[in-house]
């Protein structure tokens, strides 16, 4: 079930990757962590264009584009831009579309 996330009034304390406290706004209802970093999580559409790039190198077939996006859009916790990195998303990304396609670590750092 996907949340459709609001902010608490208040925030909480939280340790950030470099050790610093820093407070974070959550979500009301489902209690989850905003993510305040700068690594902050793209929308699907982002991911696509990468794909519609992949494709012309690669020479993906449409059931090999349709079953990655579908994958995709399946995976809640890469499309939930609230709490999820862009670090994460590309990890996700990268071994779904290996599931489909192998493509070499290389031709990602090209695409990106």
């Amino acid at each position: 079930m996907i949340c459709d996330h609001e902010a608490a009034r208040e925030k909480v304390w939280m340790e950030t990757e470099i050790g610093a406290a820093k407070k974070h706004p959550y979500c009301r209802k489902c209690g989850t962590l905003k993510n305040v970093s700068s690594d902050r999580g793209r929308k699907i559409s982002h991911f696509l264009i990468v794909l519609s790039k992949l494709r012309k190198v690669y020479r993906l077939t449409d059931v090999q584009i349709r079953l990655i996006v579908k994958e995709l859009e399946s995976r809640e916790d890469f499309c939930d831009l609230w709490w999820v990195s862009y670090t994460a998303q590309r990890k996700v990304f990268k071994e779904i579309v290996r599931k489909y396609a192998g493509v070499s670590e290389e031709v990602f750092e090209k695409l990106f």
